[in-house]
């Protein structure tokens, strides 16, 4: 009976390295998106010096005993002061608790090159120094100011476990239990060490999670702070810069018909400031309709929208710059679109071309009827050349505050395209960029007809 209890520990004492090693391997897998690289070192070291002394003491018998007494419970003890400094720098760590917790296991650990170390001695030292660090790492997690269910759980059990360790100590010093007590009882103690192994890794691992979810609901948290202090900046902005605005282009144009006796350069000027203005206006409104969409609060109203009647009624095509525009549409082809969205994607196409053109080149606007998925609709293109090597790549047009190389001559925000895009889907189309041979380029947006509704984002 008594080589059976035998067997039995040195079977836990194996599970005990194999498990430890295990462990060490579980957290490295583990991708924490927060910053915890102090912990897991600890851990890793508490696992690495545990495997250690299991392994030293499952040789006892096999090693001299200073080897696997001396050495393998200095190591058991450091590794469960290293587990605790791990749990506790995922809590609310205190430094000066984590020095005098580890001042105390290497402490322990030096009583067994002063005294006599009977065998019987090692085990009552290993049990109380153990039981006081085990049990000051629960009472750690019980008194943590941001408690949990999942800390309390954890550090109860820990605790739980330090009453065990003192009474495996003063058992150990009793001449009164037989031989095959004692194996029963080392047989308990490891299998309680097992549990608390797994307990241990487990925990860890949660409470790492739970760091990670809190450190995630925190940014979530400011985030919104940041995205409401920033959608109240950019209302009263806007709103501060229509103001002054309205009253710059009112005042260019009463200076404008004033000026019609004064020299072509004044009246040039006036006109320049004018443009200025409108510029400025059209950035104002891109900022706002990016809000919008950011909010989710862009609303969409459906109707059939005759390309042509669109087209024609946009300021940027009635501009001083319309002699370049060439219109090849229809008066019969429409689309089933939000008039007012419809309008800012065509018009940031429309602008686009203007900006970004050769000079004197053409600019044509042309619509062509496609199916996309089964669904019948019309695709209205800007086609216009730019200079060559200049086109940019397909996979950048429409991201968010994109400017080609050949932008720093050309006012903007990078905005245009982008919003284009958005708009167009949130209407159930979508935004398309081609690039041809000698700088021809053509943006294009798709949208279904009037007879097909679209599975638009409401």
């Amino acid at each position: 009976m008594s080589s059976f209890l035998e067997l039995d520990i040195l079977t836990f004492l194996r599970l005990l390295v194999i498990g430890n090693l295990v462990a060490m391997v579980m957290v490295f897998a583990y991708r924490s998106p927060g910053n915890h690289a102090a912990p897991i070192r600890f851990f890793v070291l508490a696992r690495l010096c545990q495997s250690m002394a299991f392994l030293l003491i499952s040789l006892r018998g096999q090693i001299p005993l200073w080897l696997s007494a001396h050495v393998g419970n200095p190591f058991l003890l450091v590794g469960f002061a290293f587990e605790i400094l791990a749990l506790a720098r995922l809590c609310d760590s205190q430094p000066h608790k984590e020095r005098l917790l580890m001042l105390w296991a290497l402490g322990c650990s030096t009583l067994y090159w002063i005294l006599d170390s009977t065998p019987t001695r090692l085990v009552t030292i290993t049990s109380l120094a153990a039981a006081l660090i085990v049990g000051t790492g629960g009472l750690h997690l019980l008194g943590s100011s941001r408690q949990s269910m999942l800390k309390t759980l954890t550090g109860s059990i820990y605790l739980g476990y330090a009453p065990i360790l003192v009474l495996r100590g003063y058992l150990a010093q009793t001449d009164t239990i037989s031989v095959m007590t004692v194996h029963t009882i080392q047989s308990v103690v490891y299998l309680i060490q097992f549990s608390l192994l797994l307990v241990g890794t487990v925990g860890f691992l949660l409470l790492m999670k739970e760091a990670d979810d809190q450190l995630l609901l925190e940014s979530e948290r400011r985030e919104r702070q940041r995205r409401t202090l920033q959608s109240n900046f950019i209302d009263m902005l806007t709103h501060e810069l229509r103001a002054a605005l309205a009253v710059v282009k009112i005042s260019s144009s009463s200076l404008k018909r004033q000026l019609t006796d004064q020299p072509p350069e004044l009246t040039r000027r006036v006109e320049n400031i004018g443009r200025a203005a409108d510029s400025m206006s059209a950035i104002v409104d891109r900022c706002i309709e990016l809000e919008r969409l950011d909010r989710g609060e862009q609303s969409i109203h459906l109707s059939e929208c005759i390309l042509l009647d669109v087209v024609t009624a946009l300021d940027v095509v009635c501009g001083p710059d319309n002699p370049r525009l060439r219109i090849e549409l229809n008066d019969v082809d429409s689309v089933l679109a939000d008039r007012h969205l419809l309008e800012v994607a065509l018009g940031n196409l429309i602008d686009n071309a203007l900006k970004y053109a050769l000079p004197g080149t053409p600019i044509t606007l042309r619509s062509d009827a496609e199916q996309r998925d089964g669904k019948p609709g019309f695709r209205l293109s800007v086609d216009n050349q730019v200079a060559a090597g200049s086109a940019p790549a397909a996979g950048q047009v429409f991201v968010r505050y994109f400017r080609g190389a050949n932008a720093h001559d050309v006012s903007g925000t990078g905005l245009g395209l982008y919003l284009t895009r958005e708009l167009t889907r949130l209407q159930g189309g979508d935004a398309d960029y081609r690039c041809g041979p000698e700088g021809r380029v053509s943006f294009s947006i798709w949208l279904p007809a009037p007879d097909y509704p679209p599975e638009a984002e409401q």
